[in-house]
């Protein structure tokens, strides 16, 4: 059956009667499953819209990467190493009251933490006035409190003092400041604190001394400690010195802190004489740490030598096959390799000539040798470039292994050099004590048998007397023991060490700007729920489609024939549908109108009327788009009386209508007026559609947008059956349903939506 004839004066000349057999067309563009899901959905709109992602996308990406790049820079980090000991120096800490507190774990983490006190900070920000980053600061305390890191590995001694800054010199600065103020404020002060206790001590020692020597003397002068040959009736005051009295010797300690006591009797003399059990303890503790550490020292020369030769296997290790065979897969070598065999070729082929020694084939042997040097050399070079990067990580991490290892060695020789030191000394006073000593030491007889036993106030004295020597010996020695913290290294060069974080976050920012466009384009499609697919028309309403027509108007009414034949058979589809549904059943008059404006409903309205008319139905096409019509644009008449004329009472029905060529009657809308809106309503409009169905069996009345104008609401409304035309990417979603709900409220007898710019594959529904 012959389809539409549409005529305008702006496009070509009507197809033929004779419609031609329908041909596959182009692609369609892409629209959704009639099973899609959510998911399917999204894709399916960022498959429409992807040529505004990519340029927008593009747009904003760059901007965002750029901005990222320079708000957020690669920082420059430096760190600093402070050495804490696993335990503390054996010598010096024999009678130490608080090793029970000195657990490794926590000392270092006593540590880590005074390291970010308040007080390191405040001194380390005075030696940092200088540095712009920390003056830019409002509160530079919480500010290195946030930005310092101090942290450590489990096991290891070394704790790390780490900076980041977008400055390299500042960053170097506040880490050296920070460890120089760690190291003034509690390691030194640490020291500073037992030189003070240490000089108490001494103090207490010397009256203790006169007191003693008081009582026991009490001719001699006060003060003076009596010279050697002078007897003291006690045997405590050791002999030595001059007639008039001398002081003790100047502490053997760390420098100008401690100051020179007045000479007299040294302490190993003093000790003798009180009780000379404390050096044989003393000597008998530093045998046993001298018969430790050489074991000790084997073992650490082991580990050095452990790490020194993984580091020479690491140098001297060969390269992977792998990178090898890479390596040979490179452009460049393949050329030469190609180049040493075809020199090889040609000096073979030459040598096989039976002139091996012409000049001529040793000029081609060497030039074949000097190709296979090129390409073994190309080779290596481009082996060290590939793998040095990783031999040199794995040199660097050995190489601060073996230099911890290392420190740890010389710690423990200073440590034997120290015990054999005082070995030496310890057993020379042994040596010095005299027999009789040694055999009350022996037999465990108290010494000083010329104190009078009831001189209770004087034997505590002694007492008290020894106790502080013996306190004075220890803190001494432990002032000349290594210190348990130690800085290790200062503030090394700043690196740029998250250059790689500075590009990931500049991707990041590039694909965020695409990620942007794209959910602005998902969320706007969300929104506004334009039809997309059958499926979604289906799932707009409780509607029925009656109609699926393929391609939009412009291209069923385009040049391309197999277009026109699909949408002309849809058409069809749609009039046997119309006439077999709702004309057998009585239904003379069907309205076609839309949600909104430009949604299909005049091509609709003017296919469906010319096909009823080509299938034998005296048809008429009545124009009630008062405001905006367009029928006589495709039927290619004038539009100079219609509709409006008859409601306003100017003209009669019959003489206005038009006969087209295809059989088809046109009732044009005429000229629109405020009037004859006024009179589409009521008597006026029941009148008028009851004299256009006496000559005719169909009316088809092309209405205005339901949901814009009140007269398609009326003329809708007196019509046994309504289509609601709905367009591909035009039509929204709820305003489409609130036209089909105000249909089915006007409760006429037969409704249905028809879909317009549906695929092929849809069209076959």
């Amino acid at each position: 059956m012959n389809g539409p004839t549409f005529a305008t004066p702006r496009t070509p000349p009507a197809v033929p009667p004779t419609r031609p057999a329908p041909a596959r067309s182009a692609r369609p563009a892409l629209k959704l499953d009639a099973d899609a899901s959510g998911g399917l959905r999204i894709l399916t709109y960022l498959r429409l819209h992807w040529l505004m992602i990519l340029f927008c996308g593009s747009l904003l990406g760059a901007g965002l990467a750029y901005a990222a790049w320079t708000f957020l820079p690669s920082k420059y980090e430096s760190y600093a190493l402070i050495q804490v000991s696993s335990v503390p120096t054996q010598i010096a800490n024999q009678n130490n009251p608080n090793q029970a507190r000195t657990e490794f774990t926590t000392y270092l983490k006593t540590t880590a933490a005074l390291l970010k006190s308040e007080f390191v900070l405040n001194a380390a920000l005075r030696e940092m006035r200088d540095v712009q980053t920390i003056r830019d600061q409002s509160e530079p305390i919480k500010y290195l409190e946030e930005e310092v890191l101090v942290n450590w590995s489990e096991g290891s001694e070394v704790i790390r003092i780490t900076y980041k800054n977008n400055t390299p010199g500042d960053t170097k600065k506040v880490v050296d400041a920070i460890q120089a103020a760690f190291m003034s404020e509690v390691v030194m002060k640490d020291v500073q604190e037992k030189q003070l206790f240490l000089q108490k001590v001494q103090d207490a020692k010397l009256d203790l001394l006169r007191i003693l020597e008081g009582r026991r003397n009490p001719n001699a002068k006060p003060g003076v400690i009596p010279a050697s040959g002078q007897a003291s009736g006690n045997g405590v005051v050791p002999a030595g010195g001059n007639q008039q009295g001398e002081t003790l010797p100047p502490l053997v300690g760390l420098g100008p802190v401690v100051p020179a006591i007045a000479q007299g009797p040294t302490v190993e003399d003093i000790l003798r004489k009180i009780d000379p059990r404390i050096l044989i303890q003393e000597l008998a503790a530093l045998r046993g740490e001298v018969k430790r550490l050489p074991g000790l020292i084997m073992a650490q020369e082991r580990s050095v030598g452990s790490v020194l030769a993984r580091m020479d296997a690491i140098r001297k290790a060969p390269i992977d096959p792998q990178l090898l065979q890479y390596i040979e897969k490179d452009e460049m070598v393949v050329g030469l390799m190609m180049r040493a065999q075809a020199s090889k070729r040609r000096h073979e082929i030459m040598a096989g000539s039976g002139h091996a020694e012409a000049p001529g084939v040793l000029r081609l042997h060497a030039d074949w040798q000097a190709d296979e040097a090129a390409v073994e050399k190309v080779k290596k070079e481009k082996a060290a470039t590939l793998d040095g990067a990783r031999r040199h990580e794995e040199l660097k991490k050995l190489a601060l292994e073996g230099d911890l290892a290392q420190r740890e060695l010389q710690k423990l020789r200073d440590q034997n050099d120290i015990a054999q030191k005082h070995l030496g000394k310890a057993e020379q006073t042994i040596r010095d004590i005299k027999p009789p000593e040694i055999a009350r030491i022996g037999n465990n007889e108290p010494f000083e048998k010329e104190y009078n036993p009831q001189n209770t106030v004087l034997s505590t004295e002694d007492g008290i007397l020894s106790t502080l020597v013996k306190q004075y010996l220890l803190t001494q020695m432990e002032l000349q023991s290594p210190p348990r913290v130690r800085p290790l290294q200062k503030a090394s060069q700043p690196m740029q060490k998250d250059l790689k974080k500075q590009i990931l976050a500049t991707i990041a920012a590039g694909l965020m700007g695409f990620a942007l466009v794209a959910l602005g384009v998902v969320a706007f499609e969300t929104m506004t729920r334009k039809v997309s697919s059958l499926t979604d028309l289906k799932s707009t309403g409780p509607a029925p489609v009656v109609g699926v027509i393929p391609f939009t108007p412009a291209q069923a009414m385009g040049r391309d024939p197999a277009k026109r034949a699909a949408a002309n058979e849809a058409i069809d589809r749609l009039r046997s549908y119309v006439s077999q549904t709702w004309l057998a059943r009585g239904a003379a008059t069907v309205a076609v109108t839309s949600a909104t404006g430009d949604e299909g409903k005049s091509f609709t309205a003017f296919g469906l009327a010319s096909s009823l008319a080509q299938a034998g139905y005296r048809t008429l096409l009545v124009d009630f788009d008062l405001r905006t019509p367009s029928l006589h644009n495709y039927a290619g008449v004038p539009n100079q009386a219609g509709v409006c004329e008859i409601l306003r009472g100017e003209a009669e029905p019959m003489p206005l209508i038009q006969l087209l060529p295809n059989g088809l009657h046109l009732l044009t809308s005429g000229r629109w007026s405020d009037e004859a809106r006024k009179s589409a309503v009521g008597a006026k409009l029941d009148a008028l559609l009851a004299k256009l169905k006496e000559p005719f069996d169909c009316i088809v009345c092309h209405g205005h947008a339901l949901l814009t104008a009140a007269e398609s609401v009326e003329m809708a409304r007196r019509c046994e059956a309504v289509l609601v035309c709905a367009l591909y990417r035009e039509t929204k979603a709820p305003l489409l349903r609130k036209a089909t709900d105000r249909v089915s409220a006007m409760e006429i007898p037969y409704s249905g939506v028809v879909y317009i710019g549906a695929s092929e594959s849809e069209a076959l529904c």
